[in-house]
Parts: C-alpha cells; sequence; structure tokens
C-alpha cells in the first residue's frame, strides 16, 4: 500500500511537474505575443508618421514648384497675371451695368413719374380739396364772386405808406377779378370773403381796371396756390369759382389755345360767380384767372394768364413766377448727375 502510495505520489508529482511545465509554456507563448502585438503598434504608429512626413516634404516641393512657375510667369509681365483681368473686366462690366441701367430706368422714370400736362390727375379727388381750400368767395356789396389765394411776399420798398400799413394789417393777398370788386374801389374794406363757413375782414389792396384784375389783403390765413408752367394747348384744365352762389364748384376741360396778349380759352365751362376763381393743371398749380365766357359759343371761356399780374398790380422780379417746368432734383436726379460727373471724369 506504501509502495502504491508512493508511486501515486510520485504520479502525481511529475503530472503537476508538467502541467506547470505546460502552463510556463502557455504563459511564455501569450508574452511573446503580447510583446510581438506590442512591436506590431509601435510599427503601425511609426509608419504613419514617416508617411505623413514624406507627404510634408512632398507639399513643400509642390508650393515650390508653384513659386518657381509663378516667378517665371511675372518675368513675362504682369498683364498676364489673372488678378488685374479680372478686376479690369469687373470695372469694364460695372461701367457697362450702370449706363445700360441709366438708361432703362431713366425711360420707366420719365413715363411714370414726369408730369403728364395733358392728362387728369391720378388722385383727382386730392387735387380738388387742395385746390378748394385755397379758393374762396368774394363779395362787395351786392356782386358776388370768386378768389384763389398767392403768395406775394411783403410790398416793395417804394411802395407808399398807407400800403405799407395796410400790408401789416392784412398780411395775406387773395387774386380776383376787378369787375367783382369794382363798388368798393370808393371804400375798400367792405370787401369780404368766406371759405364757406367763416367771414374774414378783408381790404381792396389794389387793381388793374385794364386787365380786370385785383388784390385783396385779407387777415384769413388761407394755403396758397402755387404757380403753373406756362400752359400749351391740349393741357388738361379744371375751373373753381362760386357760380350763382354755389362755393367751391369745380368743372373740368381742355386747354384750347393760349394768346400772344397772355389770355387762356379753355373749355372748362364758367358762369356768373366763376368771374376771378382759378383755372388751374393737372398739378393744381393756377394757370390764369377765370374772367368771362363767350356768349353764343360752346364751351369758350376766358382766363387771364398769370403773366397779367405782372403788368400793374406784382413786381415779378426775382423770378416771383417761375413759368417755365423744373423737374425736382430728387434722389434719381442726384444720381444722374453724377453718373455724368462720373463718365465726364473717365473718359472726358
Amino acid at each position: 500500500m506504501n509502495q502504491m502510495n508512493k508511486n501515486r505520489v510520485g504520479e502525481t508529482g511529475e503530472t503537476d511537474k508538467g502541467e506547470r511545465e505546460s502552463t510556463d509554456t502557455v504563459e511564455s507563448t501569450a508574452n511573446d505575443n503580447v510583446e510581438s502585438s506590442k512591436d506590431v503598434m509601435m510599427s503601425d504608429l511609426v509608419e504613419p508618421n514617416e508617411n505623413l512626413q514624406e507627404a510634408i516634404e512632398v507639399d513643400f516641393e509642390s508650393e515650390e514648384e508653384i513659386s518657381k512657375q509663378y516667378k517665371k510667369i511675372l518675368r513675362h509681365g504682369p498683364w498676364l497675371h489673372p488678378y488685374p483681368t479680372i478686376v479690369v473686366l469687373s470695372i469694364i462690366g460695372l461701367i457697362a451695368s450702370l449706363v445700360l441701367g441709366s438708361f432703362i430706368v431713366d425711360r420707366y422714370y420719365t413715363k411714370f413719374f414726369t408730369p403728364n400736362f395733358f392728362s387728369a390727375p391720378p388722385d383727382l379727388e386730392n387735387t380738388i380739396k387742395q385746390v378748394q381750400e385755397s379758393t374762396v368767395l368774394v363779395t362787395c356789396k351786392d356782386s358776388i364772386g370768386t378768389g384763389w389765394a398767392i403768395d406775394l411776399g411783403p410790398v416793395v420798398d417804394d411802395a407808399d405808406f398807407q400800403l405799407k400799413v395796410k400790408d401789416n394789417l392784412y398780411p395775406y393777398s387773395v387774386i380776383t377779378n376787378h369787375h367783382v370788386i369794382k363798388g368798393c374801389e370808393s371804400s375798400p374794406d367792405d370787401v369780404r370773403i368766406s371759405n364757406g363757413t367763416q367771414n374774414y375782414i378783408s381790404s381792396l389792396f389794389t387793381f388793374d381796371r385794364k386787365n380786370d384784375l385785383a388784390i385783396i389783403a385779407t387777415q384769413a390765413r388761407i394755403t396758397p396756390l402755387q404757380i403753373s408752367p406756362r400752359p400749351s394747348p391740349g393741357w388738361w384744365s379744371m375751373a373753381l369759382g362760386s357760380p350763382f352762389g354755389l362755393e367751391k364748384s369745380v368743372t373740368t376741360g381742355n386747354v384750347m389755345n393760349v394768346t400772344s396778349d397772355n389770355y387762356i380759352f379753355s373749355t372748362a365751362p364758367v358762369n356768373p360767380g366763376n368771374s376771378g376763381g382759378p383755372l388751374v393743371n393737372s398739378l393744381g398749380q393756377v394757370m390764369g384767372t377765370n374772367t368771362a365766357f363767350l356768349r353764343g359759343f360752346q364751351s369758350v371761356n376766358i382766363a387771364s394768364d398769370v403773366d397779367l399780374l405782372c403788368r400793374k398790380l406784382v413786381d415779378c422780379g426775382n423770378d416771383l413766377f417761375e413759368r417755365n417746368y423744373i423737374e425736382p432734383c430728387d434722389t434719381w436726379c442726384q444720381f444722374k448727375s453724377w453718373s455724368s460727373e462720373l463718365f465726364d471724369f473717365i473718359f472726358g
């Protein structure tokens, strides 16, 4: 039994020894695998760095080559370089665009924004209201007529003392016909004006029998009307007045003709009571003062041109009445002026 146990122990010892040797062999193999994997990982880490360095060197070499080529191009002349060419072409394209755009915009600007004196105003309602606010009823005893407000400024320096005093008392002016206030020549303070709701103290300031015009001085602050450019046949026209006492009545027509002695013939109907009222254009500017109508003729009405005021009643020096149309210089007008100056500077 003892011998058998010893043999078993011996066998067991040899078995354990074999197991230990196999275990050591496995561990050494694992260690070798770990070390080899580390070597592989290190080689993987090293190889990309070497490849990266080679790529960088290749890039540097390509940049040097590009630089050499660039210097060769410059030696042939700067005009061969693309950037100046692009800049010059851009400038030429910009100038061409400005010229073409200016032509197109100017065409449509003239079409849509330049006043058309031959057609009714696009906003007729506001034009009528504007002129009505500046048109008044004028009475002198039993005579009834119409007047329109105008800005004449202060009297001239050489005016007599009485006129200067009256100008201070009645600083605002209204134009009417002489035949409307004829009965108040000897009593100028009997003249009255009304805007439909209120009567205002007024006084006959001066008159012109020959041209059938008069100026009334008043304390009523009424918005003055603007003066029209010289009218032409065919212009749209509107007459305002108080026919038969009907204040602020409106009729429309066209300018038939303008005579050499400054009378305007219009188809806008007028009647007794319209005398002294304004004949306005499509902008609400006064072309003349309604004076008479021809009996026995169909719609032939006469207005005294604004220039007749300058014959005796008003000092029209210093361009008091600008009778030539001047286009307001707005943003587009200024742009055209600057463009013209730029083109003159470049090509002139």
